[in-house]
Parts: structure tokens; sequence; C-alpha cells
């Protein structure tokens, strides 16, 4: 497993909305599918987009506000704006979803008012016919207002379905998926594998062990990926300097991270900063 490579995985089917300033009160900016079969990590750090997806086969792993869930077939799930959204796939390395991305105060404020704000995973959700109905929307939209106006309508049933099983129970992760997770909820502070095997009741060994079967890698490993992966986004999307980025991420200083990067990448930090913005 290397997570540095899966962004967007490449099974995947992906539409932009038409090109306009107007995208208020509501807007879908991008839709698509993600097909079986296809490895994912995905992480954008304050995310100015709301995203709906439905699993359509296979589970993924899920950390939205410092709450860590689980999906799986059938299931629905939403991640708000305005949150760290990261999630992927899970041990079978199966993720296959249709999903749209959502802008705009509309979403926000029928979230508030269906009471689904706060919720994540919809158990058994069935939104697939939604979705494949605003993805047939939006294709088929010959103006930007006639975008906006005929997938508003059908947004709302969206919301409603999801109001309807808000109540359901999210399912808990598998032991191994609650290492990952943990590990992801602890990337910055550079955790000990002692700690960490302490943390789980099991020996260093043992968690060696169990990490690497399911997900080919040690935990270690699998640590440094998930700092590059994050250091990769941030010297993309953000002019934080890089010794500050280093500081961040948990490195024991800018030169560490500058070699750890390159061996990684193949590029130090501000190569690939000025390669990515050019």
């Amino acid at each position: 497993m290397d997570i540095i490579g899966l962004e967007t995985p490449a099974a995947s089917e992906k539409y932009l909305a038409p090109k306009t300033e107007d995208t208020s009160p509501f807007w879908i900016p991008e839709y698509g599918k993600t097909y079986l079969g296809t490895p994912c990590y995905q992480l954008r750090l304050n995310s100015p987009l709301s995203c709906f997806q439905y699993v359509i086969s296979g589970s993924g792993v899920l950390l939205c506000n410092g709450r860590l869930l689980t999906v799986k077939t059938g299931d629905t799930f939403y991640l708000p704006a305005g949150t760290d959204h990261i999630y992927y796939s899970g041990p079978d390395h199966c993720f296959s979803r249709l999903w749209i991305n959502v802008t705009g105060p509309l979403c926000k404020a029928l979230a508030e008012v269906y009471g689904i704000s706060g919720h994540v995973v919809f158990p058994d959700c069935d939104t697939s016919l939604l979705l494949s109905r605003l993805h047939t929307l939006c294709a088929g939209a010959k103006t930007p207002e006639e975008y906006k106006q005929s997938t508003a309508p059908v947004f709302l049933e969206l919301i409603q379905q999801l109001a309807a099983h808000r109540a359901k129970a999210p399912h808990p992760p598998a032991p191994v998926e609650e290492i990952r997770l943990y590990l992801d909820r602890h990337i910055r502070e550079n955790p000990k594998l002692s700690d960490i095997a302490a943390h789980f009741s099991f020996s260093p060994e043992h968690l060696i062990r169990l990490f690497r079967k399911t997900y080919g890698v040690t935990p270690h490993r699998y640590i440094l990926q998930s700092r590059i992966r994050m250091a990769m986004i941030l010297l993309r999307t953000t002019n934080t300097p890089v010794s500050r980025i280093s500081e961040e991420l948990g490195f024991s200083d800018p030169h560490h991270f500058s070699s750890a990067f390159q061996l990684s990448v193949g590029l130090r930090p501000s190569a690939y900063r000025k390669q990515e913005n050019t």
C-alpha cells in the first residue's frame, strides 16, 4: 500500500459544472463515480465543499471532526464544508461510490433544518437513485441557471431522505481499522510504536504483524507516508514556509523533512511546490 499515489483513483468519472460566477445559494461544482477495485485515500483540509457519497460496493473509513467511522455497501455519508475530510478504502481496497460536491449556504441551512448537522454516516440509506438523477440533470442542463434550478429540488429530496435515516447508529470500526484511525489522529505527534501497542494492549511485534498483514506496510511506514501526503497538499494549496510545514507535521527538523520528502516524491519540497504551481 502506498497512499502517496492514491489522491484520485484512476478508475473514476469526474465532471465539472458549467462556468459561472453566480453559484449562490446552491451549486454542484463537481460530480462523478468511482469504480470498483480503486484504492482511495482522500484528504481535504478545511474543505470548502460539502461532500455526499453513496457506497455502491466495498468499504471505507472516515475521519471527520475527530470522529472515526466506517461505511460499507449501501451506506451514504455526508462530509460538511468547513471540516477536514479524510476518507480511504477499507482493507478490501474496493470503494465504489456515486458522489456530488456541493457549495453555497443552502446546503448548510437544509442540513440544520432537517437535523442532519453532526451526522456523517447514514447506514443502509440507498441514495443512488437521487444521486443518479442529479448526475443526469447536471449533464443535461444547457445553461448555468438551468443547472441550478433543476438540481436544487432533487437535492432537497436527498436531504429529506438522509434525515429519515439519521437515527441509525454507525458501524464500529474493526480492531485493525482502529489502529489505523489512531495513527491518523496522532500523525503530527510522532507516536512511538511502544505507546501505540500499549494503547491497544498488543505487543509491538503483534501490532506490526497485524497492521502489515492488512495494509501491506508497517505502522511507521504508514505514518511517514501520511505525513508526506499531507505535506504535498500543504505545499500545493498554501504558502506556508517549508520549515513551518516540517514542524507542523512532527519532523525533527527541516533537513530531515526535506530528505524524507525527496525520497518519497523524488523532489525537494521547494522544487515540488514550484512544479505544482507553474
